[in-house]
């Protein structure tokens, strides 16, 4: 199994890359030479910045626990419409869909 890192640890780190380019960046350019360095380091931040906003909308890696009690499929009383089998209010499977009425 992959070891996963925490998506707030990555784009704290991504921020950190961020803030260090922006401490080499040129506030107020005047030469050709400052002027094509302050809009290289610009294009860079941008892209950090594109791909920290695709990190934050990125899906959970994993699924979220659905107890039979909150599920969908639950008919309030002992049974799964899913599997058509007696279960418990604290027991949960894979195809578990959180109600939405609440």
């Amino acid at each position: 199994m992959r070891d996963l890192i925490s998506r707030q640890a990555a784009i704290d780190a991504l921020e950190q890359i961020r803030y260090a380019l922006w401490e080499i960046d040129i506030p107020s350019p005047t030469v050709p030479e400052y002027i094509e360095h302050h809009r290289d380091v610009q294009n860079v931040m941008k892209r950090i910045d594109a791909i920290r906003d695709k990190m934050e909308r990125l899906p959970p890696a994993h699924p979220e626990i659905v107890r039979c009690k909150d599920c969908k499929h639950w008919d309030g009383v002992d049974t799964c419409d899913v599997i058509d089998a007696p279960v418990w209010d604290n027991d949960f499977c894979s195809m578990a869909e959180r109600r939405t009425d609440e």
